[in-house]
């Protein structure tokens, strides 16, 4: 282990431009920014109000034109050339994301600035071909760039942004779905991240630590696990048979031998190890008080499970065989279980306050997170004339594996515990297309091993909408 060295505080002082975005605010399910009439609770993350408009006026005719600080994207229309696209089935929405960060505590102490520039582009197979109803294709392509603060300074594994990746451009997502039994269900088939549907949380979407996203419970567990910014090849089945209930579903290939860094730095390593086995998570939500016609406070309430049948050894045997006093042992397969708790407490005069837990467990042998817990407050609405803007407060444990904490002991290294991250942000939307995020994390005991030294951070983001 890389010993922990105490530094005197250091203040960072920060300037921000940051762009980009991937789904971390997934929605429940995906909505085509073609439909003009998602269903009540879900998000467009593709989409705009005035892009749905625009697919109702015939070709040539442009709407009212939105002031500066009104318009949805910060480039407009292109001159009609966007409503043109939209009409005939293509949507093209740019997204950029740029942030600065600083850090005292952790491993060392030190300034980064990183960012993420994706272009979503989603085909509507109906307007395009005229007979292919229910049908879209999408995909989207990163450019990430700077390095991690979590890898460079602090040492930690929750990771202090979901931005940081792998420097590169590379494709992430490409797959078609098709929407069956009145649009109740669909079939997803190509290039996905499990991190865009499963496990989500609508209040924790605001956070920028990368736990309070794709939580380590498969991020440390599961190598190149299909969360940002990696994807798999992949199928996904979603029934909704009534308003307030789903069942999802996906198996996702794994390659093992994929190095996101390296052979895989453009995400377009589609091959399928064979003896890594499949990725299957399920998982079945409750939507309160989202039919169309629901007036209550809005919640959604999960339990789920992932799978792989891949070759996984226990921690002692791996100790074991590394110290040439035994061999490998295993069971082969590695699991976890999880629920998800997304819940408006308060609503009136335009204020909402919303709570959100996640947690989950996993079998300590062949995890390195085998306990994690999160949860936290949303309050949109509460500064004046600020009706738009959110703050938010959570707190994320990551519970480290005592048997890894064993193996690694008798291996010569000090024991580990767990991780905690305590964040605090405020989102303020300046524009449709533009909102700014102040943040501040304190990390406990950064790594999880017993003696490090806590993190103090502090950032900017920059989100803008083109």
């Amino acid at each position: 282990m890389t010993p922990k060295r105490t530094r005197t505080t250091y203040i960072a002082v920060l300037a921000g431009a940051a762009l980009s975005a991937h789904a971390f605010a997934a929605p429940y399910q995906f909505n085509s920014p073609f439909d003009s009439s998602p269903q009540q609770g879900q998000t467009n993350s593709t989409g705009s109000g005035a892009a749905t408009a625009a697919l109702d006026r015939p070709e040539g005719l442009t709407g009212p034109q939105a002031t500066f600080w009104k318009k949805e994207t910060l480039t407009g229309d292109w001159g009609d050339f966007r409503n043109q696209l939209l009409y005939k089935g293509i949507s093209i929405t740019p997204i950029y994301q740029g942030e600065v960060f600083g850090n005292s505590g952790g491993a060392d102490h030190g300034v980064i600035a990183d960012g993420l520039f994706n272009v979503a582009v989603d085909l509507d197979l109906e307007r395009i071909t005229g007979f292919w109803k229910d049908a879209t294709i999408h995909t989207n392509l990163l450019y990430i760039y700077g390095p991690s603060l979590s890898g460079k300074y602090i040492g930690d594994f929750s990771n202090t942004s979901n931005l940081a990746g792998y420097n590169s451009i590379r494709l992430q997502e490409l797959w078609l779905e098709q929407g069956l039994w009145d649009k109740r269900a669909s079939v997803r088939v190509g290039m996905m991240a499990a991190d865009t549907e499963f496990f989500t949380s609508d209040s924790s979407s605001l956070f920028i630590n990368g736990t309070l996203g794709a939580f380590t419970l498969m991020g440390s567990n599961f190598s190149n696990a299909p969360i940002y910014p990696v994807s798999s090849p992949g199928v996904r089945l979603f029934v909704q048979p009534v308003s307030s209930f789903y069942l999802r579903a996906a198996a996702f290939g794994m390659d093992s031998n994929a190095d996101p860094a390296g052979n895989n730095n453009h995400g377009t390593h589609f091959h399928i190890n064979d003896s890594d086995g499949a990725l299957l998570i399920f998982e079945m939500g409750y939507l309160l008080n989202q039919s169309p016609n629901d007036r209550g406070l809005v919640g959604s309430y999960k339990l789920g499970s992932f799978v792989q049948r891949g070759q996984y050894s226990t921690w002692n045997s791996q100790a074991r065989d590394a110290l040439g006093t035994g061999s490998l042992s295993g069971t082969g397969t590695n699991y976890a279980f999880y629920g998800v708790l997304d819940q408006e407490i308060y609503k009136t005069g335009g204020k909402t306050i919303s709570v959100f837990a996640r947690g989950g467990l996993a079998p300590s042998r062949y995890s390195f997170v085998d306990g994690y817990f999160d949860a936290g407050f949303n309050f949109t609405g509460f500064v004046p004339g600020r009706p738009l803007d959110v703050a938010g407060v959570a707190i994320a444990r990551s519970s480290i594996s005592r048997d890894f904490s064993d193996a690694d002991v008798l291996q010569g290294n000090p024991p580990s515990t767990c991780e905690t991250v305590i964040e605090a942000t405020y989102k303020v939307n300046l524009a449709p297309f533009w909102s700014i995020q102040p943040d501040v994390q304190y990390i406990v005991n950064p790594s999880g091993v017993k003696g490090s030294t806590d993190a103090f951070v502090v950032g900017l983001r920059t989100t803008v909408t083109f």
